[in-house]
């Protein structure tokens, strides 16, 4: 599977559809994509519909009893419970539905900006990107990481 990346300025129309680069189409290579909200809260993700089932709800989902803990059910539904399934159409478009699109500040006729992320695209309102940085730099985020990991 080919990873997701680069960063795409892009323009939802009239209509509220967004058009997909060329090269996130052919690297989604399918017809249909997930919507959701994204982990941050103030942008949405898009990801292939398998992906979306098995890597990334399986694990929240992991068992019949996920629906015990508070914490499972509240995640579930603002995570996995707003999810759209969303078809690209023949013009490499997508039509993300008004209440979702409004909610994160993406309405008709507006810029966006679109973000690989290996297995997700972040669809985010550019200038709620761009006040989004918390200032950790790349060295003392990969750092963490490599403590994390030892």
């Amino acid at each position: 599977m080919q990873l997701l990346t680069g960063m795409y300025n892009a323009r939802i129309d009239d209509k509220g559809r967004l058009s997909l680069p060329a090269r996130l189409r052919n690297a989604l290579a399918t017809e249909q994509v997930v919507v959701l909200p994204g982990l941050d809260e103030n942008h949405l993700m898009i990801m292939r519909p398998e992906y979306f089932e098995k890597d990334f709800s399986e694990p929240i989902l992991s068992s019949p009893m996920a629906m015990l803990d508070k914490k499972n059910r509240i995640l579930i539904r603002k995570l996995i419970s707003p999810a759209v399934y969303v078809d690209i159409d023949g013009s490499g478009r997508i039509n993300i539905p008004a209440q979702i699109r409004d909610k994160y500040s993406l309405p008709n006729k507006s810029e966006a900006l679109l973000v690989g992320t290996g297995y997700t695209v972040e669809l985010w309102n550019p200038d709620v990107f761009a006040s989004s940085d918390n200032g950790e730099s790349i060295s003392d985020l990969a750092q963490q990481l490599f403590e994390e990991k030892e």
